[in-house]
């Protein structure tokens, strides 16, 4: 008697939800993961900065903590994203491998994402090449670049999820 299981896989039924591509469950741990680590940047250094004079505060290391932090947390929670999509879809019957793939769709979105950041990041990297030109403290013009990459970012992810959401 042969105990082997022939595997087959098992097509979604109508009113049965699709699974996020792998291209929108990166934009939300994207999200999530620049969120916390932008938040807790700032968290560090306003206080310090309302304490004393500007020119003392120590903000390089932070944000330096918080620029690897989030490009490190975004790649292995992906990952992770990844692996557990994929686990899930394939112990429901599903093919993992044609229900999380991208295709044009995912191209259009992160098109469109990037235009909409484009403006935000340069309206911000204006403003950091006036504070240089002023000779402003490198505090208000590495956090003022800081600040430009957040707000992007999140105008970012905001796009491209309601354009997953609802359409564009």
């Amino acid at each position: 008697m042969n105990t082997a299981k022939n595997h087959e896989w098992r097509m979604p039924e109508d009113d049965e939800p699709g699974p996020m591509t792998m291209e929108e469950r990166a934009v939300w741990v994207y999200l999530v993961v620049f969120l916390v680590t932008s938040i807790t940047y700032f968290a560090i250094v306003i206080p310090r900065a309302i304490e004393g004079p500007i020119e003392d505060v120590s903000w390089v290391a932070p944000m330096l903590w918080a620029i690897g932090i989030s490009i490190v947390g975004t790649i292995v929670g992906s990952i992770v994203a990844a692996i557990g999509s994929a686990v899930g879809l394939a112990a429901r019957g599903r093919d993992p491998e044609v229900e999380l793939g991208s295709d044009e769709r995912d191209k259009e979105i992160n098109r469109l994402g990037s235009r909409a950041t484009y403006g935000v990041v340069s309206t911000g990297l204006l403003t950091v090449l006036a504070l240089a030109m002023l000779d402003a403290d490198t505090f208000w013009i590495g956090n003022v670049a800081f600040l430009a990459g957040f707000v992007g970012a999140l105008v970012d992810a905001f796009v491209r999820i309601r354009a997953y959401r609802r359409g564009f």
